[in-house]
């Protein structure tokens, strides 16, 4: 898989918002969300735990979800309790392209549950 940057720098460009998330076929509506383009906190780029690859700058996306069902799903999708990350599609408003990402941590607010995401997919659709 590789990230079409094009893809995303036109996403953040026009401020474009998730609408959805899907988990294990599930879908969720999205309250609000972010993308943005950030350093990552490692001096080169390395393979992290012998598990997956972290290079020094990445796409990430913040996501809040009213919904608290979601949190039954969350620990099935992260690494730690799992040898893998579950792949997680992001919807676009504009729907004019496929995102996807891992869920690198998640907090639970009285507002709803905040998702930090790593997006390591984009497709023009």
């Amino acid at each position: 898989m590789a990230i079409n940057k094009e893809i995303l720098d036109k996403l953040i460009a026009d401020g474009t918002k998730i609408t959805q998330l899907v988990i294990k076929n599930k879908s969720f509506a999205a309250k609000s969300s972010e993308i943005v383009f950030s350093d990552v906190p490692v001096s080169r780029p390395t393979t992290r735990g012998g598990v997956y690859f972290s290079d020094t700058t990445e796409y990430r996306a913040k996501v809040l979800v009213e919904d608290f069902s979601i949190s039954k799903l969350l620990s099935q999708t992260m690494l730690g309790p799992n040898a893998e990350f579950a792949k997680i599609q992001l919807i676009m408003e504009s729907n004019s392209a496929q995102i996807f990402a891992n869920l690198k941590n998640y907090v639970q607010k009285s507002t709803g549950i905040e998702l930090n995401l790593t997006i390591i997919d984009a497709l023009s659709k």
